[in-house]
């Protein structure tokens, strides 16, 4: 078994390459998605359609608002776009430190993260958005207006698009901190009680009808996203003990 050993000069050079080569495809990708921000501003639209009253009319923030407002499109679509390269970048980082059998799962790697990225993005648009959205126009009186401002509806729903596509990457994650020593399955679950109360009292400020239902559709999702990185985490230690041992046993 042979590792890389790396100074910490050659570090930075590669996280500077990493972040070179991640912002270049951003950069593309953010490209493509203003190229298309119609779409993307249909698609933004489509949570909240059915929802709006019939006096609602949306509106730009000033001369430059549309803009500003497709460049913001721009940027969503870019990072969206543009996460499986960042995945590979951050594996490319750090499979220096690893096994060279385990530099064989930067495809899996990938792959994983990019899917559950997705569905973290795909869980808040089709749920979380037009929930909290309908909560919210809910709580509209008779006699006011509304008055649909683009621009910050959309920073609002970019923040909690990109928030829930970062959350469900926590099984890749831990398993990260796993392959690098930093954390162990004994070790996250001692804490899981306070990952369960942190993830319902997150879910219960999402979701501002606290009902069980309600709570357990947002907040299910998180938790199980805790407990896969756990098994994620044993799976690797596992393979990763088993696989020293055999060497042990051919070095004997």
């Amino acid at each position: 078994m042979s590792e890389k050993k790396l100074t910490f000069t050659e570090h930075l050079g590669d996280l500077s390459r990493a972040l070179v080569i991640s912002g270049i495809a951003i950069v593309v990708c953010f490209g493509v998605a203003v190229v298309f921000w119609k779409y993307l501003h249909q698609a933004m639209m489509l949570p909240i359609r059915d929802l709006l009253p019939a006096d609602s009319q949306p509106m730009y923030s000033g001369v430059f608002g549309p803009i500003f407002y497709m460049l913001k499109l721009g940027l969503l679509g870019g990072l969206i776009m543009a996460a499986p390269v960042v995945f590979w970048q951050l594996w490319w980082f750090i499979s220096p430190g690893l096994y060279p059998r385990e530099k064989r799962l930067a495809i899996p790697f990938v792959l994983a993260a990019t899917v559950f990225f997705a569905g973290g993005v795909a869980f808040c648009y089709f749920l979380v958005l037009p929930f909290m959205a309908a909560y919210s126009i809910g709580q509209m009186t008779e006699e006011a207006r509304m008055l649909l401002e683009l621009s910050r509806y959309l920073s609002n729903a970019s923040m909690f698009i990109l928030a829930f596509g970062l959350i469900f990457e926590m099984p890749v994650l831990v398993f990260l901190l796993a392959a690098i020593g930093l954390v162990t399955p004994g070790t996250l679950g001692r804490y899981r009680k306070y990952v369960l109360l942190v993830t319902f009292t997150t879910a219960a400020i999402i979701t501002p009808l606290a009902d069980p239902i309600n709570l357990t559709i947002v907040g299910a999702p998180l938790y199980v996203m805790y407990e896969m990185g756990i098994l994620a985490s044993r799976l690797f230690l596992w393979r990763k003990s088993k696989r020293r041992a055999q060497e042990d046993d051919t070095d004997v």
